[in-house]
């Protein structure tokens, strides 16, 4: 398979292409660089494996979470190649994808902790099954630092930003295996991700790529309490 996979829920940015040949990537971490990057490094993809964009299988997105403007970049780009071309899409969650990127450092269960501002993270917890995919093991959610750090415990990888950012998430890091709050979210892991949720779901169409935000999620249920 062809798989394009675009990455832009956080600080990083970067774009992958896979195919039966080869496996290229561009990577940056670039807060504010997202829409001039993303584009350009599609095209250099492509034109580096000699593939057109209606050549590609799927194309892969980081749906969130993350950052508001830098989800709806990757998505607006996302939308538009994936509807000129006729290409299908998949979703994956940006935390699976960090944790995924822990994975193949040699970690066997993640806890993932990105910075999501107004003194929030976003945080879930991954285990690596037999195929040496990260799923997760309980709900994506926005919380407080403390609440995150409750979730740590031996046998986890602390993964992410949040454990160099907030005080309760570096000082539960005694309570994991290890620690790597310079790991970000990565496309070179998306296409293994996309194979295997494509391996159990049908592709999407291209006005299906939908962020996830968590935030709205959690609002919308206080608001009903």
């Amino acid at each position: 398979m062809n798989i394009l996979a675009i990455e832009t829920a956080s600080e990083a940015c970067s774009v992958a292409l896979s195919t039966p040949e080869r496996n290229l990537e561009r990577y940056e971490l670039t807060p504010r660089g997202h829409a001039e990057q993303v584009l350009p490094w599609v095209e250099a993809l492509l034109s580096s494996a000699g593939l057109a964009l209606p050549q590609l299988d799927a194309i892969a997105f980081s749906r969130g979470p993350g950052s508001f403007t830098s989800l709806r970049i990757g998505i607006s780009v996302v939308q538009g190649l994936a509807w000129g071309a006729e290409v299908p899409v998949v979703p994956l969650s940006s935390l699976q994808i960090a944790a995924q990127v822990a994975a193949d450092t040699g970690a066997k269960a993640a806890l993932v902790a990105l910075d999501a501002r107004m003194g929030e993270v976003f945080a879930g917890v991954f285990r690596c099954d037999d195929l040496g995919i990260m799923r997760p093991a309980d709900s994506e959610r926005v919380c407080s630092p403390e609440q995150a750090a409750r979730l740590a415990r031996a046998g986890l990888t602390g993964v992410g930003c949040g454990f160099a950012r907030y005080a309760a998430l570096s000082d539960c890091s005694g309570s994991l295996d290890d620690v790597l709050p310079d790991l970000w979210p990565r496309a070179a892991v998306m296409t293994s991700l996309a194979r295997d949720w494509l391996g159990s779901n049908q592709a999407l169409p291209a006005f299906q790529a939908q962020p996830v935000y968590l935030r709205d999620k959690v609002a919308k249920k206080q608001g009903a309490a």
